[in-house]
């Protein structure tokens, strides 16, 4: 009989074991949300960052609320993310300054592959390689040609130093085998005005810095690296379409949350961010800023970091752009 009574009681309690289980994975969340972004309020990350939690409250009756941790370099928010409980309740809003800046410097405090766990990629705003409109090359093979027929002779211009831009134009010439000379400036918008008037041969930017010009003539967008064409430049082919298989490159934003966070709270997390950002308020706002609904699940997410954080690295050492210590 005492048998039969521990064996019941350790059933109960086994039973008891799982209940609690299936209660933490229900309670979540229960409390607010944090999603942390690495820059003032106002601009285009805030902006969408905003837009995503106002979709993710709406959708599944949490509250997700915003907080600017600028400065830094993204170091202040990435590490207050890295640090925090791992428990879904603080994120981080990831964009391009994960990968790039531990890359660029020697004691960046996070390892984003460490400290991080990716939750989802919710879209990216890829780069157009433009020419002036009195450039000779039509298509982006005749820059190459132009480029290897006059080696190191011709200049583009990107946003500034360790910018993406500059960044995917050191890719660019590793994967082409070109020479061309980079043109820092401090901005986009500057570095697209002297490639219109013929001060530089080449800008790499964004799809709304040069989609209007291009209608007007006043600008040439030879290629965009995204996976498909964009509606706002359509007769512009990708770089994939342009012989270059898989080819893709440009800014991208995305949710993280600290390393160790549970399994079934990052896919509930993963799975909601996804549902916000495919909501007809948050495509419209990321359509406005040249963004494409590039999305990708946590797994996916990583394998995308993975390959984007080697492709920038060999770029970097090849070039030899300064790593700040």
């Amino acid at each position: 009989m005492f048998k039969k009574f521990a064996f019941s009681m350790l059933a109960a309690a086994g039973v008891a074991l799982l209940g609690t289980g299936a209660a933490h994975a229900q309670a979540f969340p229960n409390k607010p949300i944090k999603i942390v972004v690495a820059f003032a309020p106002g601009g285009a990350t805030d902006t969408l960052a905003r837009s995503l939690a106002q979709q993710m409250s709406l959708q599944t009756g949490a509250t997700v609320l915003v907080e600017n941790k600028p400065g830094a370099s993204g170091a202040i928010a990435m590490e207050l993310v890295a640090r925090a409980p791992a428990d879904g309740y603080t994120l981080l809003w990831g964009s391009d300054t994960v990968i790039v800046q531990p890359l660029l410097r020697k004691s960046f405090p996070v390892d984003p592959f460490k400290d991080l766990l990716p939750l989802a990629r919710l879209g990216t705003a890829p780069i157009v390689i433009s020419v002036g409109k009195n450039s000779p090359a039509r298509d982006i093979k005749e820059l190459i040609q132009l480029a290897k027929a006059k080696p190191a002779s011709l200049k583009y211009g990107s946003g500034g130093a360790g910018t993406t831009q500059h960044l995917t134009g050191e890719d660019f010439k590793l994967r082409t085998g070109i020479e061309m000379l980079h043109v820092p400036y401090k901005g986009t918008g500057p570095a697209v005005v002297d490639a219109m008037g013929g001060h530089i041969d080449v800008v790499l930017s964004g799809v709304g810095e040069v989609a209007k010009l291009a209608e007007a003539g006043d600008i040439r967008p030879l290629v965009v690296m995204s996976e498909a064409r964009v509606p706002a430049i359509a007769k512009v082919p990708t770089m994939i379409e342009s012989g270059f298989p898989g080819y893709t490159a440009g800014s991208w934003m995305g949710l993280l949350a600290p390393a160790g966070t549970p399994a079934d709270v990052a896919k509930w997390l993963s799975d909601k961010a996804i549902a916000a950002a495919q909501s007809d308020e948050f495509k419209q706002k990321s359509q406005g800023f040249g963004i494409t609904g590039a999305m990708l699940d946590g797994p996916g997410t990583l394998a995308f970091m993975r390959n984007l954080s080697d492709r920038l690295r060999a770029a970097i050492d090849k070039s030899g752009i300064a790593i700040e210590q």
